[in-house]
C-alpha cells in the first residue's frame, strides 16, 4: 500500500519564488513551487528525501512512511543565499548541502507556544515592563520619571 508525503515550502527571501525539485531515495518524485504545498504518493516503509533549487541542494533526512498515512513536511530557506546575491564570489556556498536549503519533519506533538507570564504590580519576580527596565545597569540610566 502507499502512503502520503505533504511537502510544505516557505516564503522565498526577496520574494523570487523558485521551483523547488522533490527527490524522494534519489528519484526526482515531482517540483514544488517555494511558497506552496504539493502531495506526492510514495510506498510505505522508510525514506529519505531532499530538495534541490537553482544547483544547490537541501540537506537529506529520513523520513517514515505510515500505510494510507501522511508524512509533513517543511522546506525553507536558510536566508544564505542572499550572501551570492550580495557577495558574488561566495557562489560556491549553493553546493554545500543544507546549507541554504532545509528540509525537516514537522512534528505534531511539538506543543504551541504559550504567551509570556504577565507580572503583576505586586512584585512576584517576574520583571514587568520593557527589557532595558530590568536590566541594573540601563535602569540607572533610562529611570522612569514617576512620582513616589
Amino acid at each position: 500500500m502507499a502512503g502520503f508525503v505533504l511537502i510544505r515550502s516557505e516564503e522565498p527571501s526577496l520574494k523570487r519564488a523558485s521551483w523547488l525539485n522533490v527527490v524522494i531515495d534519489d528519484t526526482t518524485v515531482g517540483k514544488l513551487r517555494q511558497g506552496g504545498t504539493a502531495v506526492f504518493p510514495v510506498e510505505a516503509g522508510p525514506r529519505s528525501l531532499r530538495v534541490s533549487a537553482r544547483g544547490g541542494r537541501s540537506n537529506t533526512i529520513a523520513i517514515e512512511v505510515s500505510e494510507d498515512g501522511e508524512c509533513r513536511v517543511r522546506a525553507f530557506e536558510t536566508g544564505y543565499g542572499l550572501l551570492t546575491a550580495i557577495v558574488p564570489v561566495l557562489g560556491f556556498i549553493t553546493a554545500i548541502p543544507g546549507l541554504v536549503h532545509r528540509v525537516c519533519v514537522e512534528d505534531d506533538s511539538t506543543p504551541a507556544p504559550t504567551p509570556a507570564p504577565v507580572a503583576d504590580e505586586g512584585g512576584s519576580g517576574i520583571p514587568a515592563g520593557l527589557w532595558w527596565e530590568s536590566h541594573p545597569t540601563l535602569a540607572k540610566r533610562i529611570r522612569k520619571n514617576t512620582p513616589s
